[in-house]
């Protein structure tokens, strides 16, 4: 097969970047800190404006292992927009928490796994790409040293993981066994001559396997149990990034290789995707329902957005898939910011993370109480906010797709989960401030990242319609229309 350099250029522009930000923080030491956040964000723009130059090129393959299609090409944005974001929200938190400045360079490399993982058309490939997002995520995770819940979120993330990759893995040698490939394409064309579940059991038992392996990056009920101590062990910068990052990542992967690999057993992992759509998005709820830490509300409350982006998965086709991606984009923007309002809470030895310390917000810090409350506004899915329109077309897709049962749970769940929300900008609101409660500083680059999470979050709700039109192109290659 041919070797087209050009289907790596976004890859190989944030693996430069990686390597320049390794030796100037080499050379530099801490005062390095605020110059490698600007090389990191610099190298992100630059593989942003790589991904849109190449986008509706002819789509070629590197030796059939990842492809430069317009899917991955867009994946590489909504990869690239979480990696940014989280970088500038980097620059405040290695100072205010003492974070390493490596913190940087780990994020753009646990970026780069999410965009190979997006363009990966092979299975080796593709476990390849998990592991590299993978192992940054638990260097992260445990990136606050001297934080003892940190290095237990990270040990926890670690071993979990493992299980994880090892289920994935097991999955892929038995795909293999029952196909002799680990192309998507070809496994696809095998499968659909092996037949019916019954008449491939070997190859059924894979894609149960990878199934297992891809629930537990996204969150999906049953293997979310690390998700809670996790998110709130780990700094607020690497919750933030994790749980939108990798959510997308692994739900950008589970679309290629569920429609190439395996389109003619839609059905099957459609209902069985639709079962875990309701447990995940029934059970994250109800965690979160009696939750005082707002970051572990937060916590579950991502599980229960994997239930809501698990629905278009299960709908499939042009119109699911198409909802999953733009529910990928709202929620990147809605999550960041909440985060980045209690990373602005937090402080290093206080993290302020209790629903009391956010009490009287609006009289202490309007502006922070705002923003707070619009990402909250905006989780629940208010009208007017990126997240109404996300769920709006996740739950038409479900009952456009014929699983018009799956939407009447959903929306309820969707109701449920106002509750919490809005019980968190009830105290920002109307409760009484601390009486021992501290200054809350908010720095440019904090202020830069609410203002564009905020402004993105309100024009996603009110006018969608170049997003919508862009993601249909993005997913012409996987539907084939």
């Amino acid at each position: 097969m041919a070797i087209d350099l050009q289907v790596l250029a976004p890859e190989a522009i944030v693996l430069a970047f990686v390597l320049i930000v390794l030796l100037i923080h080499a050379l530099s030491g801490k005062r390095s800190a605020t110059l490698v956040g600007g090389l990191a964000l610099l190298g992100v723009v630059l593989a942003g404006a790589a991904s849109l130059y190449y986008w509706g090129d002819t789509a070629p393959t590197f030796q059939g292992m990842v492809a430069a299609d317009g899917y991955g090409l867009f994946a590489n944005l909504l990869f690239l927009l979480a990696a940014g974001l989280a970088i500038l929200m980097g620059l405040e938190a290695v100072r205010r928490f003492d974070l390493p400045a490596e913190v940087f360079t780990l994020i753009l490399i646990a970026c780069l796994g999410m965009m190979l993982l997006g363009s990966a058309v092979n299975l080796v490939a593709v476990f390849l790409a998990l592991e590299i997002l993978s192992i940054s995520l638990y260097v992260l995770t445990a990136s606050e040293r001297d934080e003892w819940r940190s290095l237990e979120a990270g040990m926890k993330y670690f071993v979990l993981g493992g299980f994880a990759s090892a289920f994935l893995l097991f999955g892929i040698a038995m795909i293999y066994g029952a196909t002799g490939t680990f192309s998507l394409a070809e496994i696809g064309a095998q499968g659909a001559a092996l037949g019916t579940l019954r008449d491939a059991p070997l190859l059924a038992a894979g894609l149960v396997f990878v199934l297992v392996g891809f629930a537990f990056k996204v969150a999906l009920v049953p293997f979310q149990m690390w998700t809670p101590d996790v998110y709130e062990g780990a700094p607020s910068l690497v919750t933030a990034f994790m749980s939108v990052g990798a959510k997308a990542a692994g739900f950008v992967a589970l679309v290629r290789i569920l429609e190439t690999a395996f389109p003619y057993w839609r059905m099957e992992w459609g209902w069985a995707l639709a079962v875990i759509a309701v447990l995940t998005m029934s059970w994250g709820n109800m965690a979160a329902l009696g939750q005082r830490s707002v970051k572990r509300l937060l916590a579950y409350s991502s599980i229960a957005h994997a239930g809501y982006i698990a629905i278009g998965l299960a709908v499939a086709g042009r119109t699911g898939y198409a909802s999953v991606f733009f529910y990928l984009l709202c929620y990147t923007l809605m999550n960041v910011g909440a985060f980045a309002v209690i990373l602005a809470m937090g402080r290093k030895g206080a993290f302020n993370e209790d629903m009391d310390d956010y009490a009287g917000l609006i009289r202490r810090k309007p502006g922070l109480a705002l923003a707070m409350a619009l990402f909250l506004l905006a989780l629940a899915g208010i009208p007017l906010t990126a997240g109404f329109l996300a769920k709006l077309y996740v739950f038409s897709a479900a009952v456009v797709g014929g699983y018009a049962w799956l939407a009447a749970i959903a929306l309820i769940n969707a109701v449920i989960s106002a509750y919490y929300y809005l019980r968190v900008a009830a105290r920002m609101f109307f409760g009484e401030a601390p009486a021992d409660a501290s200054p809350i500083h908010v720095s440019a680059p904090l202020g830069v990242t609410l203002a564009l999470t905020g402004l993105a979050t309100v024009a996603l709700g009110v006018y969608p319609a170049p997003i919508l039109n862009l993601i249909q192109a993005a997913i012409r290659p996987i539907v084939g229309f």
